[in-house]
């Protein structure tokens, strides 16, 4: 839309139209600034809420696809690594500890700082210090430690691979721009593991950005009791439930802000499970993929000792 001037009527003119025409109210100059804003704008606007339209009917017609869209993402993202240093809360068992972590390519250091929102005594903290400083001379330690944290994330990956095929989705609506997912087990699926058997006894809600292709929030629930060899080695109960959120770090990566678990069971030999924790990831920074493990251990030396610190310096 554009506004057409007559060759004898000036913009100072329209602004100033009672001079002209007693009986014509005049339009405030701010109004008049929207009025060209929205005129302007309002192709892109219409633009934008056609894709929209497009990705929440794509998401409607064929949902499956678009929870393929997030696993292969995750998949170039996991082949094209980085590494982050950030701040851990975890309650558990009424108890609130504060970590600082920082990842490296040689491994991850993790270093406790606080009890209930408290720097450690001490004592504690020279007992920490000396723990950090051992896993650091010990190289047999530290490779056993990152060949248990690459077996861990691939194990992640390789049940996160399987959502596609494991469950069956329904398009249940949009909050904001994400879009909403329902999934209940898909009865043909056929686990390859002791892991993957649960997502038969598994459903629940799945939150999108169907335009990153990212997972922003998953929820879920044990709907049946899951028994593993026919209960010798363990269960876990019905009615477990588990949430994990994702957010966006001011890079655009995405990245996990919260984990809550709450699950309970049998393991192997009897063993009691029970899972009550919640996590909080916050603070992300991100470090050289070149970073050393006694690089890490220095960043974090340096790193505030409190939730209730870092915001301080930040506020600053």
């Amino acid at each position: 839309m554009h506004l057409i001037f007559q060759p004898h009527v000036t913009p100072s003119a329209v602004l100033f139209a009672r001079k002209l025409v007693p009986n014509l109210k005049p339009m405030p100059y701010v109004r008049i600034v929207a009025f060209l804003l929205l005129a302007s704008l309002g192709p892109a606007i219409a633009e934008a809420r056609t894709q929209e339209s497009a990705i929440a009917i794509e998401a409607q017609n064929n949902p499956q696809q678009l929870v393929r869209e997030v696993v292969e993402n995750g998949r170039r993202l996991k082949d094209n690594p980085t590494y982050w240093t950030y701040r851990e809360i975890v309650r558990k068992d009424g108890r609130l500890e504060t970590h600082q972590v920082c990842q490296t390519s040689a491994g991850t250091i993790d270093r406790l700082v606080a009890i209930n929102n408290q720097p450690l005594p001490p004592e504690q903290q020279r007992r920490e210090d000396a723990r950090v400083q051992i896993l650091l001379a010990n190289a047999a330690e530290i490779r056993r430690e990152r060949q248990k944290q690459r077996e861990d994330t691939a194990k992640q990956y390789r049940m996160f691979a399987t959502f596609p095929d494991a469950f069956r989705y329904q398009y249940a609506g949009a909050e904001g721009r994400l879009i909403k997912l329902k999934f209940e087990p898909n009865p043909e699926f056929v686990p390859n593991s002791r892991q993957e058997e649960v997502f038969h006894h598994l459903e629940g809600t799945m939150w999108i950005d169907p335009e990153q292709k990212q997972l922003a929030r998953i929820d879920g629930e044990l709907t049946s009791e899951v028994k593993f060899a026919a209960g010798l080695l363990g269960r876990l109960d019905q009615g477990g439930v588990f949430s994990v959120r994702f957010r966006q770090v001011d890079s655009g990566q995405w990245l996990m802000a919260a984990l809550q678990v709450n699950m309970s069971g049998k393991a192997l030999l009897f063993k009691t499970i029970s899972v009550q924790e919640e996590r909080e990831f916050e603070d992300y920074r991100r470090v050289p993929g070149n970073f050393t493990l006694r690089q890490a251990e220095e960043l974090l030396q340096k790193m505030p000792t409190s939730p209730k610190q870092s915001a301080a310096n930040t506020s600053q």
